[in-house]
């Protein structure tokens, strides 16, 4: 319980610094939780609830993604930097070349601009995060120009 309400102070603070000065919100926006609208994601297996701004236009953005257990997505990057806070399951992330990383709720990750990696959620129960970027969404698939240099 402490480590979801920790993931929920998180995602806060993340969501306080990304707001611009010029968001001056005239009222609030209260989505408890069975009422947030999910949406089928950009790969199979995951799904997304837009927060603010959109992400497939450009930043700055906030959503919450869900992904299945046992979704990874292979060998890719990101043209922009992502910033994510996990709220359940297990999120695994390993860098090209650098040894794989299992997050549980409350964990941050910044995943870096253009820096090759693995990501998904562990088998055993689905995954869910807040992502937030400055800038348009993306995943550029690494995975065949990795296998053609194994050749």
């Amino acid at each position: 319980m402490k480590t979801m309400a920790f993931a929920v102070l998180a995602v806060s603070a993340l969501l306080s610094a990304s707001a611009s000065a010029k968001d001056k919100a005239k009222e609030d926006v209260v989505w408890p939780a069975e009422q947030v609208k999910w949406e089928a994601g950009p790969v199979a297996g995951t799904k997304v609830a837009k927060l603010w701004g959109d992400w497939m236009k450009g930043g700055p953005y906030g959503v919450l993604v869900k992904f299945d257990a046992g979704q990874v997505n292979a060998l890719h990057h990101h043209t922009h930097a992502l910033k994510i806070v996990i709220m359940s399951g297990t999120f695994v992330h390993k860098s090209d070349g650098a040894p794989e990383t299992k997050l549980g709720p409350g964990s941050y990750l910044m995943q870096a601009a253009g820096k090759k990696h693995v990501s998904g959620c562990a088998t055993g129960a689905d995954c869910t995060f807040f992502m937030s970027s400055d800038g348009k969404f993306d995943l550029i698939d690494d995975s065949k120009a990795a296998a053609s240099d194994k050749k």
